[in-house]
This record gives C-alpha cells, sequence and structure tokens, in this order.
C-alpha cells in the first residue's frame, strides 16, 4: 500500500474505526463486568449451599466431608469454565469488531485510491471516457461528478485555448496589416495619395451601404403591401363567405318573419317562434367565424344594453329543449335569490357563450340532466359592476385532464374519436373564452371522465333593477305565450307614400321575400337579376327608389350605383333613392356603400320593421305628395 492508500485508511482508522473500536470496547468491558459478576454471585451462592450441607452432616464420618469437597470442586471448575468461555467469547468479538473497521478502512482507501487513480487518467487523458474496449466507471457518484465538471472544465480551456488562438491569429494578421501600412505611410511621395485613396474607399463603401439600405427599405414597402394585400383578401373571402351563406338564410328567416304575420293557433305559432328562435342561432352561430376573425384581428365591437336575464335563458334553453327531450334528458335552470333579473350587458354575446355550452352539453350528454346555475358576487368591483357566473353542468361522457388543458385551443375538441363521433370544429369554446376575456370575464371548465363535466362563465355586468327574482330550483322551458289581436291600420304605407320600386336582387328566394315585404306594407317592385338589367329598366321607366344587392353576377350593386350616378340610365335616374341591400356582415361594409353613392344599408337577413324605418328614412308622405303634385 502506497503512502496516498495508507493515509487514507489512517483517516478512516482514526475517525470510524477508532470511536466503532471504543464503543465495541465498552460494550465488551460492560458484558465481562456483567458475567463477571454473575460468577461471583453463583460461586458465593455454591459456596453457601455446600457450607449448609456441611452442617446438616456433621454427625457424619469424615468420608462423606471429602465426596462434599469433591462436589464443590467440580462446580467451581464448572463456573471457572462457563467464565472463560463467556470471556474468550468477548474477546473474539472484540478482536472481529477491531479487525472489520481495519480492513473496512484498508478495502474503502483502495477503492477511494483507485477512483483517484481514475481520475488522474481522466485527467491526464483530458477528460476521455477510457478505452472503449475495457471501459472504467467510478464507484463513487461524487468521483463521477468530478470527472464531468473536469471534462467540462477541459472543453470549456480547449475551446478557450482556440479562440485565443484565432484571436492571436487573428492579432498577428492585423499586426501585419498595420506593419504594412506602416511601410507604406512611411513613404513620403505617396502619403498624400494613400488617404485620398481610403477617402475614395470610404466613400464607395458608404454608397454601397446606402445602397444596401435602399434595398432593404424597398423591400420592407413590398413586405407591407403583401400584408395589405393579404389582409384585403382575407376580408374580401370573408365577406363573399357571409354574402354566400347569409342569402339563402335570409329567405329562411324572412319567410318565417311573414309567416309570424299570418293568421296562426297557437301550436302554429310556438312552431313559427321555434323556427325563427332556431334560424336566429344559425345566423349566429354562422357569425361565429366572423366573431373569431374578428377577435384575432382586435376589432370586435360590444353593445351593451338592459335585458332580462331569465327570458334570455329560457330563449337558449328552448332551442336544446327538443334535442333533450328525445334524450330523456331533464334540463334545470336554477337563480341564486341575489341575482337580479335586469341587467346590462352585451346579450348577444354573452346568449352566444351560453348557446355554445349549451350545445356543447346537450352534444355530449345522453342521458341524466343538464343543470344550468346562475349567481352573483353581493359586492361590486371597482367600476361598479356585479361579475354573475353561469355554470352550465351535465351528466355527460366528461373529459380527462389532459384533453382538458387543451379544451380552449382554437380548433381543437378532446380527441379525434370524439371529433368523429359528435363533429364540431372546436371553434365554439374558444370563441366563447375569448368573448367572456373581451367583456373582462373569463370561462373555465371542470370534469370527471364518465362522471360529466361543468363549464363556468363569469362576466361582469351592470345591475339595473333589483326586481323580484326567482328562487332556486327548477324552472320551465317555456310558458304559454297569449295571443293577442292584431290590430292593423286598414291603410297601408303605400297608400300614404306612393313610390316606384325596382329591385336588383339574383337571389330568386330573396326577391319573392322582398317583394312580399313590400306588398304588405302597400308597394310594388319590379325585380332585376343584375345591375345591367337594372340600368336598363331605369332607361325607359321611371323609379323613386332602389334595392341594391352588392354582388351580382355581371354587374354588382356599387358598380351599377356608380353608373347610374354618371347618368347611365338617364339624367333623370341620377338622384334616385338607392338602399345597399347586402347578406355581408363586416362593420366596413355600411361606410363602402354610403361612399360608393348609396343613401341607405339594410343587412340581410331583412326584417319588414327595419325595411319600413328606412323607407321612412328616406321619404316622408308630405315631402311625396307636394313632390306628385
Amino acid at each position: 500500500m502506497n503512502n496516498r492508500s495508507s493515509s487514507i485508511a489512517k483517516t478512516f482508522i482514526l475517525y470510524a474505526g477508532l470511536p466503532m473500536v471504543l464503543v465495541l470496547c465498552l460494550l465488551i468491558g460492560l458484558l465481562v463486568s456483567d458475567k463477571f459478576s454473575d460468577f461471583q454471585q453463583g460461586k458465593a451462592e455454591l459456596e453457601a449451599q455446600l457450607n449448609g450441607l456441611v452442617l446438616e452432616m456433621s454427625e457424619f464420618p469424615g468420608d462423606r466431608i471429602n465426596e462434599i469437597e469433591a462436589i464443590r470442586g467440580e462446580h467451581v471448575r464448572n463456573l471457572n469454565q462457563d467464565f472463560l468461555l463467556e470471556v474468550t467469547f468477548a474477546l473474539a468479538i472484540l478482536m472481529i469488531g477491531v479487525a472489520i473497521p481495519v480492513i473496512a478502512a484498508k478495502y474503502i482507501a483502495s477503492m477511494v485510491e483507485q477512483n483517484l487513480n481514475l481520475l488522474g487518467d481522466r485527467w491526464s487523458s483530458g477528460g476521455s471516457e477510457g478505452s472503449s474496449l475495457l471501459p472504467q466507471m467510478f464507484d463513487f457518484a461524487e468521483f463521477k461528478g468530478v470527472a464531468d465538471m473536469m471534462r467540462d472544465a477541459l472543453y470549456e480551456r480547449a475551446e478557450t485555448e482556440q479562440r485565443w488562438k484565432h484571436a492571436e491569429k487573428e492579432l498577428v494578421g492585423m499586426n501585419n496589416d498595420l506593419l504594412n501600412k506602416a511601410q507604406e505611410l512611411s513613404q513620403g511621395g505617396r502619403v498624400a495619395f494613400s488617404m485620398m485613396e481610403d477617402a475614395e474607399m470610404a466613400q464607395r463603401e458608404l454608397e454601397e451601404v446606402n445602397q444596401r439600405l435602399s434595398l432593404v427599405i424597398e423591400e420592407a414597402r413590398a413586405s407591407a403591401q403583401e400584408a395589405d394585400v393579404a389582409n384585403s383578401a382575407k376580408s374580401e373571402f370573408l365577406a363573399t363567405i357571409s354574402h354566400e351563406i347569409r342569402t339563402p338564410l335570409n329567405g329562411v328567416i324572412g319567410f318565417i318573419d311573414m309567416l309570424a304575420e299570418t293568421k296562426l293557433d297557437e301550436e302554429q305559432l310556438d312552431y313559427v317562434d321555434t323556427a325563427r328562435s332556431s334560424s336566429n342561432t344559425l345566423m349566429a352561430l354562422i357569425s361565429d367565424v366572423l366573431d373569431f376573425s374578428k377577435i384575432e384581428s382586435g376589432f370586435l365591437n360590444l353593445e351593451v344594453r338592459t335585458f332580462n336575464l331569465v327570458t334570455m335563458l329560457r330563449e337558449v334553453v328552448s332551442l336544446f329543449f327538443n334535442d333533450a327531450t328525445q334524450k330523456g334528458i331533464v334540463v334545470n335552470i336554477e337563480i341564486g335569490e341575489e341575482v337580479s333579473r335586469s341587467i346590462a350587458g352585451d346579450e348577444i354575446r354573452i346568449r352566444q357563450i351560453l348557446t355554445n355550452l349549451m350545445a356543447n352539453a346537450v352534444k355530449f350528454t345522453t342521458q341524466g340532466e343538464i343543470r344550468i346555475m346562475v349567481i352573483c358576487d353581493s359586492v361590486p368591483d371597482a367600476s361598479g359592476k356585479y361579475s354573475i357566473e353561469f355554470e352550465i353542468r351535465d351528466t355527460g361522457i366528461g373529459i380527462d385532464s389532459q384533453q382538458l388543458r387543451k379544451l380552449f385551443r382554437p380548433f381543437s375538441q378532446g380527441d379525434s374519436s370524439t371529433t368523429r363521433k359528435y363533429g364540431g370544429t372546436g371553434l365554439g369554446l374558444v370563441i366563447c373564452k375569448r368573448l367572456a376575456e373581451a367583456m373582462r370575464g373569463k370561462v373555465w371548465a371542470t370534469s370527471r371522465v364518465g362522471k360529466g363535466s361543468s363549464f363556468f362563465a363569469r362576466i361582469p355586468v351592470e345591475v339595473v333593477e333589483q326586481s323580484e327574482n326567482l328562487t332556486p330550483g327548477s324552472m320551465p322551458l317555456k310558458q304559454p305565450r297569449v295571443i293577442e289581436p292584431q290590430t292593423r291600420s286598414r291603410q297601408k304605407l303605400g297608400d300614404e307614400i306612393p313610390l316606384k320600386i325596382a329591385i336588383a336582387e339574383d337571389n330568386q328566394a330573396n326577391q319573392r321575400l322582398l317583394v312580399m315585404m313590400l306588398r304588405s306594407l302597400g308597394w310594388q317592385a319590379e325585380c332585376n337579376e343584375n345591375g345591367v338589367e337594372l340600368i336598363e329598366y331605369l332607361k325607359g321607366n321611371d323609379c323613386d327608389l332602389i334595392f341594391m344587392d352588392l354582388q351580382m353576377p355581371e354587374m354588382g350593386g356599387l358598380e351599377a350605383t356608380a353608373l347610374i350616378r354618371q347618368g347611365a340610365a338617364g339624367d333623370a335616374m341620377k338622384d334616385v333613392k338607392i338602399v345597399a341591400l347586402t347578406a355581408n356582415a363586416l362593420s366596413s361594409d355600411e361606410a363602402r356603400c354610403l361612399k360608393g353613392g348609396m343613401d341607405a344599408y339594410l343587412s340581410k337577413p331583412l326584417k319588414i320593421a327595419l325595411l319600413k324605418q328606412r323607407i321612412l328614412e328616406l321619404f316622408s308622405p308630405s315631402e311625396v305628395s307636394a313632390t306628385k303634385d
């Protein structure tokens, strides 16, 4: 054993083995002392027994006394042998206890020395792992950590040396360049010429830099133009999609409204109301894509108005009444006593959030119940608003925690099997989340697989009126509707404001709907398929009012309006009143129509009340009568 191993072994013996030996000696000493006490006590008891025996046998002859002495000697020898055996066993344990720490210290010292040697080999070999045929491993993790640190340090040192060498080469090169320039400058006749050359070179470099900067600016401008074109294309695409979807839906909603104005019994009117509510919901769902685009672009506008919370909840639930009934699902609404019925907020956005959450609950629930619970904070926030919390709890399939984390991401559902089975784009929940955040609220969910889910929406609103509230419990989904007799004036608006009306609309259903609406108000109208037919019609016919669709084949509404204002249909038609009629739902459409020369704007689906209002805004009975006279 060398000196290093010997010193390590001495250290282990001194600080670990010696205390163990001392403790062991103390224990052995206590054990020997205890055994010696037992030996003395046993010997004394034996002497006392034999002495008593001798006293009892005092009348016997002396040969019996000898026999007793022999017995005494034999018992004493047995006691001595037992005591010597126990002392020998204790000494053996003591020797083993002394030998084991020494052997262990030497073995540990040998292992430590091997690891130190291995560490030294690693250091001398630059931190490599050793031979690939006979790999050497450390016995102690601490040595491996030191070896890893050493290897990293060696790598860093090597990289540093390389950087230093590279820097040294560069410095040498720069020094050589400086020496060369110094030699050139030392030539007296070329000093001025060299300075002029350097100035010209710097000027050329500056011109190159300016050229590169100009190229970068041009590229930035081109990128900005491409972004503007892409944004314009996106807006145009959304407008086209909105028009193509909302145009046929306008006919559906319009004819439902016209049907509601006819004479119907209570059951038929209930059917019409349900169809109207469903079509309006469909229109709202179609607007989800536009809403998502607006939210992503930061152009979402909120409309705060006063509405009845209970009525809104009943209308939302009534949309899903048939589906829930077919599945045997019980739908309950529970409103806390502290919640006011009349609140101020964006009813459309709140309704949209609850509709999406309710649709999910009905979709993923096959039995049991769906419960809508509403509570409200008792203390307003700093802005004076109260936070109303809606909870939609179902007993559906549930969602595991991993899928729940990605539930509110765009175009994401629980998993692909859910998408295939239940359908959907995965856009509804992210719209709910973004809409709630736009109203300074939040949406979240909790769920257990196989037990059901709870979706929460917390929205700040203003309490307008502390009216009578519903007590917690079940509420009916629909209430009987009282049909009031309709009182209509015998004289129609067309009798007071006689107008000649033309329509430019390529969709036959929308043509028929608008004609029927105008007929119910007392006007007749001529229909044209596109802008070209309209201009030809206006050349030979008088007209007071034109309803102009924006997107038509051959010639659209904006182009036709521009030609009419320029006199393409005759000078008499330059000032004719034109109302834009479009299914586009973007906020920029109205400004574009008015800027294009139109007088008013109507967005589909058409409502007869809004149609009447637009006509009255453009014409009054007194003005029309004076013009006719």
